[in-house]
């Protein structure tokens, strides 16, 4: 499962939820209302979203082992979000 924060161009958090193993994933808007949700997803569907799209937009965000959505530090993402281009 990994946990990931995806700043939209308004100035909100969301925040996605990807499991591969379950083959979900799952968008939360800044007041934790679930927005999408995908399910019966190929682990490597998710993989290839992780990687092509979460990866881009979004930072992965490292899980505590007390809490599974408390956040315990941010892993950098390769690329820059610019959002000139949102």
């Amino acid at each position: 499962m990994a946990i990931w924060a995806w700043m939209q161009p308004v100035d909100k958090m969301w925040k996605v939820i990807s499991d591969s193993r379950k083959g979900t994933i799952l968008v939360y808007d800044e007041k934790s209302d679930l927005v999408l949700e995908k399910k019966g997803l190929s682990p490597e569907a998710v993989l290839l979203i992780e990687k092509h799209f979460l990866d881009v937009v979004a930072t992965k965000m490292a899980e505590s082992k007390t809490d599974n959505l408390q956040v315990a530090t941010v892993t950098k993402s390769r690329y820059e979000y610019n959002y000139m281009y949102a």
